[in-house]
């Protein structure tokens, strides 16, 4: 059974090619997730980055810039 942060990357997966800007697509996941955390989606972030990072080089850059971007704001 997925947790949560397997959930919110499925969304980010899906989601990912959709928005340019990194915080259109923190919202858009945010939407369809209100009751996690800024951390749990940082953390899926980096795990579907890390997951796609040898086949699909531009969803990992996207990613990458929103959970960097993300990780220190409250």
């Amino acid at each position: 059974m997925p947790n949560e942060v397997d959930r919110i990357g499925v969304t980010l997966a899906r989601l990912v090619h959709h928005y340019q800007d990194a915080d259109a697509l923190f919202q858009a996941v945010r939407e369809e997730h209100p009751d996690v955390g800024k951390k749990q989606i940082v953390l899926a972030a980096l795990s579907v980055m890390i997951d796609q990072s040898q086949t699909d080089e531009i969803a990992s850059r996207k990613l990458h810039k929103m959970a960097m971007e993300k990780r220190g704001h409250n």
